[in-house]
């Protein structure tokens, strides 16, 4: 399983770094525009997003918007092998941390977020996902009762991941092109 885990990864991580700057930007752009049109994101009043790293897609204009709504936009600090939510009112206030990825200070507000955007180096049709191997989404998200919305590029989706009892799947996967709904939720 875990052979199979790292070479979907290095498959994956390799075509996604590959990818132009202003493509990727262009698609994030349009993934950002589709997550406005979410009922669960329209609706809720606090966020955790994630700072791209890696040529991710990038949130950074959906924080700009939810911001200019009044919404509460929370950061992943990265503390021992736990993700701790950090309230963030400007992106001036992220700094490298964690495998260098810009986060919040540890000093910062704690929140607890109601939908939780979550990244991935692959995402399957059952809404599974395959992340770095660190668990850190995995731990944080276990048992716990998040809106979680996984975001990619469309060919971050595969049919079927390799799946292990701690993985925990996203409500709703949203890529540049479509959007996959997790079965037992209807959102």
């Amino acid at each position: 399983m875990k052979a199979k885990k790292a070479a979907l990864r290095h498959k994956i991580k390799g075509k996604r770094l590959l990818l132009d700057r202003k493509e990727a930007e262009a698609k994030s752009k349009i993934i950002c525009e589709k997550l406005l049109t979410i009922d669960a994101v329209r609706k809720h009043r606090s966020f955790l997003l994630y700072y791209p790293f890696k040529n991710e897609v990038s949130l950074l204009s959906l924080f700009n918007e939810l911001k200019k709504a009044g919404k509460s936009v929370l950061f992943p600090k990265v503390s021992g092998k736990e993700l701790i939510p950090v309230k963030v009112n400007s992106l001036n206030e992220l700094s490298p941390g964690y495998m260098g990825i810009l986060e919040p200070p540890e000093t910062g507000r704690k929140e607890k977020p109601e939908v939780v955007f979550v990244p991935g180096i692959a995402f399957d049709l059952q809404c599974y996902r395959l992340g770095y191997g660190g668990g850190f989404y995995d731990r944080f998200l276990s048992g716990k009762e998040y809106f979680t919305i996984g975001v990619c590029f469309d060919f971050q989706i595969v049919e079927k991941l390799p799946v292990e009892p701690f993985d925990v799947p996203v409500k709703l996967v949203v890529s540049e092109k479509r959007t996959i709904r997790r079965k037992e939720w209807n959102c």
